[in-house]
């Protein structure tokens, strides 16, 4: 099984963003954080991902995004990438 390779992009100020990240945290799931508050040109990368929209958490798992996922959805995602 290979590791997922995980980047949130959002805002600490966000329950969905820390939702994710707990999520990932309690599972020992490692992930880079793209904070939009400290790095404002992320929201220009998220609205591209988005088709205009600011939406936050904005997750990449390896080649897949995942648009504010319930943590049912997150799950998923990152257990099909390590098994792939």
């Amino acid at each position: 099984m290979r590791q997922a390779n995980v980047t949130i992009y959002g805002s600490r100020g966000c329950p969905d963003t820390r939702h994710a990240m707990h999520y990932l945290d309690e599972r020992q799931i490692a992930y880079e954080f793209k904070d939009v508050d400290e790095n404002p040109e992320y929201n220009d990368y998220i609205a591209g991902l988005n088709g205009g929209k600011r939406v936050m958490p904005t997750i990449r798992i390896n080649n897949e995004t995942l648009i504010n996922p319930d943590l049912e959805q997150l799950g998923a995602a990152v257990k099909a990438a390590e098994a792939s």
